[in-house]
């Protein structure tokens, strides 16, 4: 169905294009290593009442051009994806419709963003993006959105690890494999900071779960946003190491052998 939609040469419902240098503030991007606390720092972003995000979006996440075949596949046909626009409320058809009008990843983002927040019923209020694998296209994202920030939050790549070994939405049981997505992702920042550092600011994993408030502020501050965030009582928990039960010794030696110079470059130290 999803084919035959995209196919249509009209939307049924016009949609404008969305303009990327729009007036209004513009979305801020969660971005960085998968199981890193990306989706439990959105949660708590989303708790401003100015603040809303969809689920993960993966626009930047390819680098095939935007309505190439390859492009438009996992659109059409991964489950996840389809799943993710069920959960924020845009249906197949409106889908097809924001993609038929979309001339570029920006503006299909903007103009996703827009719909979403129509469906939530706050169409005056500020959307920001939460999809880690997104660090593949920030290069992009910066050149098509100009004025987007840039929120990474980072974790021990021991526990990134452990955790993608123990995972139930992304599980990799290779050594190696879990690594790569730690030190890509610490790569691509480590290299897109050395020009655009007043784009980005770091979070760590674990100081934003021992005390979320300050952290919170920050970002806010950050992204030039106006308010404050309420945590509910006991929202997060402080870092629980799984790797020290998951992980064998030679495990933990040879992940912390990959991931230099960045493991002890953010201050992780000794495991």
């Amino acid at each position: 169905m999803l084919k035959r939609i995209f196919s249509k040469k009209e939307p049924q419902k016009p949609i404008p294009a969305a303009d990327a240098t729009a007036e209004g503030p513009p979305p801020f991007f969660i971005l960085g290593c998968v199981r890193s606390g990306t989706t439990m720092l959105r949660d708590m972003l989303r708790l401003h009442p100015n603040l809303e995000s969809p689920e993960e979006t993966y626009f930047f996440r390819w680098s095939d051009p935007f309505k190439s075949p390859r492009f438009m596949y996992p659109f059409e046909n991964n489950p996840t994806i389809l799943k993710h626009h069920e959960l924020d409320g845009i249906s197949p058809e409106e889908f097809a419709e924001i993609m038929e009008v979309s001339t570029s990843k920006s503006s299909l983002a903007m103009n996703y963003g827009a719909a979403y927040l129509r469906r939530r019923g706050k169409p005056h209020a500020r959307w920001f993006d939460k999809t880690p694998q997104n660090i593949y296209g920030i290069a992009l994202i910066s050149t098509q959105i100009p004025d987007a920030k840039f929120v990474h939050i980072h974790r021990n790549p021991l526990n990134v690890v452990a955790s993608l070994f123990v995972g139930k939405i992304v599980k990799i049981r290779d050594l190696y494999g879990a690594v790569n997505y730690w030190t890509e992702s610490m790569q691509i920042m480590d290299e897109y900071k050395k020009a655009n550092s007043h784009r980005v600011i770091e979070i760590a994993y674990e100081t934003v779960t021992e005390n979320p408030e300050p952290e919170l502020e920050k970002i806010l501050d950050f992204v030039g946003e106006p308010g404050e965030i309420r945590l509910p009582r006991n929202f997060v928990h402080p870092e629980r190491n799984k790797y020290l039960k998951v992980l064998t010794p030679e495990q933990v030696d040879e992940v912390v052998r990959l991931c230099s110079p960045y493991y002890e470059r953010y201050g992780y130290g000794s495991p």
